[in-house]
């Protein structure tokens, strides 16, 4: 006989035992692919870098309404009398003689609740994850000199703090110098500047909200005009490993000003320059400056988290069949869907009503996400 729950939650274990598997299907489709929610928000919700403040957005959005405040009101008690938001150290019980298994069952009897956890899980589906596994673009015209100018500035200051050896993978850049004797390398090609975070967020504010829900603070000003560019935020990659960076097979941890490589797919055969390195194995930052800013603990923490979460929600494979799709519909081999057409207007219109627009903003649109201009 399965023992009867009314134990107390705070409210990320809160949300997560609702969104236990029940008979209530949970899921939206997007690009001819049905997504299922209680995988995604219960990824977020565990995984997420802060989530006490993706728990505290869910629930926002669940009770945005009278009548889903009425509801929750009716099936929870908090512990600390605040039924708007309780502290992340106490939560709710069921109200009596509810059991948990109950109040999950009668908040899914809900159309407006469901439709709430749905549109949740669909917009950081959308404005996260998609967006920062989304490929690059290839720059205009117009651009261009710009972006190549822009690129070549963060990968010398890239170069002046770490050197011409990249950590990650032991490759000597082929254009630079060689490095002093006794420099340990293992291969060469030409090293890329690679974003912790993608370039795009400097133009999409909803992955800038996004981002800032999911790492429960403002990253405005680290994302937007000149920062983006900003060392604290790029690293020196060879380009297969800069591309198992963006499709988050690996990230890095940083604690006590200790950075640490986390393979997050340990199993699957990984490039080369990767194998070469033990999981945890420590890396060292500016080491030939000291000047230069090294990585944000707070973007390499952000970044690990994003691909932990993907991880754990089997998410990749959707999305990048998704991707795919996307970019056989950008070759002209197939037609357009709805869904696509959303994301892209997503990521237009935030960029067109952004309130960081400056002098160079005009400049930075259509600029890649992750692939970068190699000087």
């Amino acid at each position: 006989m399965t023992e009867l729950d009314y134990s107390e939650k705070t409210l990320p274990e809160t949300l997560i035992t609702i969104l236990e598997p029940c008979e209530v299907p949970l899921a939206f489709d997007y690009h001819n692919r049905t997504i299922d929610v209680r995988t995604i928000a219960t990824a977020l919700l565990r995984w997420g870098y802060d989530r006490d403040s993706l728990a505290g957005d869910l629930w926002k959005r669940c009770t945005d309404s009278p009548q889903e405040s009425e509801i929750l009101r009716k099936l929870l008690r908090p512990c600390d009398a605040r039924m708007v938001l309780p502290s992340p150290e106490s939560g709710f019980v069921p109200r009596r003689p509810r059991t948990w298994q109950e109040v999950r069952s009668k908040f899914f009897q809900c159309d407006d609740l469901k439709s709430s956890v749905i549109g949740w899980t669909r917009d950081f589906y959308l404005d996260l994850l998609l967006t920062m596994m989304a490929p690059s673009h290839t720059p205009t015209p117009s651009d261009r000199s710009t972006a190549t100018r822009n690129q070549m500035t963060f990968r010398r200051k890239l170069f002046d703090r770490d050197g011409v050896v990249s950590l990650i993978g032991k490759v000597r850049d082929i254009p630079s110098p060689r490095p002093p004797p006794g420099t340990t390398y293992f291969s060469s090609a030409t090293l890329q500047g690679a974003h912790i975070i993608p370039f795009s967020a400097s133009n999409h504010a909803e992955l800038r909200k996004a981002l800032s829900i999911f790492a429960g603070q403002s990253v405005e000003t680290l994302l937007t005009g000149s920062q983006i560019n900003d060392p604290s935020n790029g690293l020196l990659l060879d380009p297969t490993t800069h591309s198992s960076f963006g499709s988050f097979h690996f990230g890095i941890e940083c604690r006590d000003k200790i950075y640490r490589l986390r393979k997050l797919y340990p199993d699957i055969d990984l490039p080369e320059m990767l194998a070469r390195h033990d999981d945890e194995e420590q890396l060292l930052f500016g080491c030939k400056s000291h000047v230069v800013p090294v990585p944000s603990s707070l973007l390499c923490n952000v970044h690990l988290a994003i691909g932990y979460v993907v991880r754990e929600s089997n998410a990749f494979q959707t999305i990048f069949a998704i991707l795919e799709d996307e970019a056989e519909f950008n070759s002209g081999n197939t037609g357009v869907s709805a869904s696509y057409l959303e994301r892209k207007l997503r990521g237009l219109v935030s960029s067109n009503y952004s309130d960081t627009a400056g002098p160079d903003e005009e400049e930075r649109l259509g600029k890649d996400n992750h692939v970068v201009i190699a000087g």
